[in-house]
């Protein structure tokens, strides 16, 4: 089957629907019971505020992510790279919070999860165009952590007028709504795409975006709960600062536009599309838009103020732009979209703008690639420093480079549930979705264990299981499995991902959906028996590759609960074959694009290098040089005929072999002692074969000769 490329939007929760089933085929199982989550709501962006007195201007938290982010939007690959080392960077990081909404303690939660939201607002920021240094506030973070807790408690999303008798209210909590976008069910980084995306019947104005994206602003907070029992995660994010109304700062354009004006990747260009210009009215502005010279249809959202800057809505295609699960359409390829926006008016002139907007897939590399290739000998010498540089990227905001060392030994595996079923702990595989049931099972068709995945949590969470080898390809690997998809809806996939840039980014190597859609009385079973699939490895040979079994799930959320074994996906007889495996892995970081390798076992070995953005940001490792470690020989030294000029001798010499350190001995005769000379100059030829010593001559006989320890 051969499936459109499924596309990740931030997602969230509400409360659980179970639904038994009344129609079904005969079974020999037990009849499965179905879960599904109502659509999401971020509520309703706040207004303006009246006065900036109160606001944060000062005070701030220090975070380890601060942001100053910047991208030429102009470059196609300087987007990929920023999106691939930073935007990536976010997602997925733990919130570990102490908050319990039961018993109403807001808690805190993890720096680096604190990080991560932060760094996704600046990261957004940068991408239109407006300065992205924003930070966080200690206290109205504290603040934010407490109205967080106030709409998971009620289930609800409210600015002001909160009631008193809301579980969880405070008066801190309640000052932060007001100040705050609000969401239920997401939280984190990805709360922060949805403010971007901002779907709903009430979003019409983008407002949330509009908060998010507002240049003066500098100071932010943020807090978050995770869901818990029956309350939904929840975010709340500062977005009101003593900037408000303040100086316009420079940016890049005149204008902020979502998406951006330039390169943007596709996942990022959602239904609704603004333009905001400072001052300006767009009550009787047009857009009209094109694709490749062809006309787009557009149609105008209600033009609406009170929300940062002076905003112009349209939603192109016809999309639904109520619904959380409507994507921008994409073929795969780098599309054009021109727009224009007339008829503005500023002050007493009429203006407009024409830009350009090209969606693309920051997993595929462009014309404007160039891959960090590592240069150096194929022979480095046993205990030498032995000298390597790596290719550069054009990118400005490199700021060094990462380097990977590791040695090589066999790779191949097999992964069967059989040997593991008493244990249920996997061999070659971690599992990384905390399942809450029992990984390894007996297979539903009555073949004997296998590992299970099966969406019986009342969240969005994918089930994982994640190789434990980090995997070195060559042109004949292959990765082989039998697969059986039990009961599923349509929006639950089961994948077999690859990722060649350390887990940043995956890429499918096998997909299957689900056959049940959802909203259907009856459901049948996808699958009764295992099928076994062949996968090569070929198009990942020489890079280091990791490898892990994904059970997705994806909008609208339908799913199966419970564990039972013909619920959900397994898999059994996991096989790699003709592979090797990097074991012994280190790394060391470099100003430059220069590393000495200084090996201490002989062998196979493989080296990489991985430019580093804004001194934190990994673009991930390049292709991997592979390397065979030799015995270093002993330096043959060559003196070449001395050289008498002005009282000074030259002395010229050669090597092969490897050495760093020389010694220059001489003496009146050949058979007496030889002597160091500690006063000649020593200098450079050609690095690691020629050099010269330049000493004075103030002997009627003399004789030399260069040693090395």
């Amino acid at each position: 089957m051969n499936f459109m490329k499924l596309l990740k939007i931030p997602g969230l929760i509400a409360a659980v629907t179970l639904t038994a089933i009344s129609t079904l085929s005969v079974f020999s199982q037990s009849p499965p019971t179905t879960g599904s989550l109502p659509p999401p709501n971020l509520g309703d962006a706040p207004k303006a505020p009246a006065a900036v007195s109160h606001l944060p201007g000062g005070g701030l938290r220090p975070l380890e992510v601060t942001g100053g982010f910047n991208v030429n939007a102009d470059s196609r690959e300087q987007v990929r790279e920023f999106y691939n080392a930073i935007y990536a960077s976010s997602e997925g990081v733990a919130m570990n919070s102490t908050a319990d909404t039961a018993n109403c303690i807001p808690g805190t939660n993890a720096t680096a999860f604190q990080n991560a939201t932060l760094c996704r607002i600046n990261w957004l920021r940068a991408m239109a165009g407006i300065p992205a240094a924003v930070t966080f506030s200690a206290s109205e973070s504290t603040q934010d952590q407490a109205a967080a807790q106030i709409m998971s408690k009620n289930n609800a999303l409210q600015h002001i007028g909160i009631p008193p008798s809301w579980g969880c209210f405070t008066v801190a909590g309640t000052n932060a709504a007001a100040n705050s976008n609000l969401a239920l069910g997401s939280d984190g980084a990805d709360a922060i795409t949805s403010y971007i995306w901002d779907f709903g019947l009430n979003n019409t104005a983008v407002g949330h975006r509009r908060w998010i994206l507002y240049p003066q602003t500098r100071v932010m907070a943020a807090g978050d709960v995770p869901a818990e029992g029956s309350f939904n995660s929840a975010n709340a994010t500062w977005v009101f600062d003593a900037n408000f109304g303040g100086p316009r700062p420079a940016t890049t354009k005149p204008y902020v536009a979502w998406p951006p004006e330039g390169f943007a990747p596709y996942a990022l260009v959602f239904p609704q599309w603004s333009f905001a210009l400072s001052d300006a009215d767009f009550s009787a502005a047009t857009v009209t838009m094109k694709s490749n010279g062809v006309p787009v249809s557009v149609a105008l959202q209600p033009y609406q103020t009170g929300y940062g800057e002076d905003t112009l809505v349209w939603v192109p295609m016809g999309l639904d732009a109520t619904s959380q699960a409507t994507t921008f359409p994409f073929s795969g390829t780098d599309t054009v979209y021109s727009v224009t926006v007339t008829n503005i008016k500023v002050s007493a002139s009429t203006v407009g703008f024409t830009y350009s907007v090209t969606l693309f897939d920051p997993a595929v590399p462009g014309t404007d690639y160039v891959a960090t290739i590592v240069i150096g000998t194929n022979t480095p010498y046993l205990n030498t420093s032995n000298a390597y540089a790596c290719v550069p990227i054009a990118n400005p905001n490199t700021t060094g480079y990462q380097w990977l060392t590791a040695q090589t030994t066999n790779g191949n595996f097999t992964e069967n549930a059989t040997t593991d079923f008493a244990s249920e702990t996997l061999s070659n595989f971690t599992a990384l979705s905390n399942p809450n049931y029992l990984i390894i099972t007996n297979a539903p068709d009555g073949s004997g264990p296998c590992i299970h995945f099966v969406h019986n949590q009342f969240n969005t969470t994918p089930q994982i299981i994640r190789c434990k080898k980090a995997l070195l390809p060559a042109t004949n690997t292959v990765l082989s499995f039998k697969s059986l998809l039990g009961y599923a809806f349509t929006n639950e996939v089961a994948r077999v991902q690859v990722s060649t840039d350390g887990g940043a980014n995956w890429q499918d190597l096998f997909l299957d959906a689900g056959c049940n859609p959802p909203g259907t009385s009856s459901y049948t079973e996808c699958e009764t028996t295992f099928t076994p699939h062949s996968l090569s490895l070929s198009n990942y040979a020489g890079k280091l590759t990791l490898l892990r079994f994904n059970y997705d799930f994806l909008s609208p959320y339908n799913y199966f609960i419970g564990a039972d074994n013909y619920l959900g996906w397994s898999v059994e007889n996991i096989v790699v074959t003709n592979v090797q495996q990097a074991i012994n892995l280190a790394t060391n970081s470099t100003a430059s694009t220069n590393f000495t390798f200084t090996p201490t076992q002989p062998g196979t070995n493989v080296l990489a290098a991985a430019p580093v953005l804004f001194t934190q940001f990994s673009l991930g490792w390049g292709p991997f040089k592979q390397v065979t470690v030799v015995t270093n020989p002993s330096p043959v030294i060559v003196l070449g005929q001395p050289v008498l000029t002005n009282n000074q001798i030259l002395l010229n010499f050669t090597i092969s072999g490897a050495a760093s350190t020389f010694h220059l001995l001489h003496a009146t005769q050949l058979n007496t002692a030889w002597t160091t000379n500690s006063t000649a100059t020593f200098t450079t030829n050609i690095p690691g074969s020629s050099y010269r010593y330049t000493a004075t001559n103030n002997a009627p006989f003399r004789f030399y000769r260069v040693q090395t320890p």
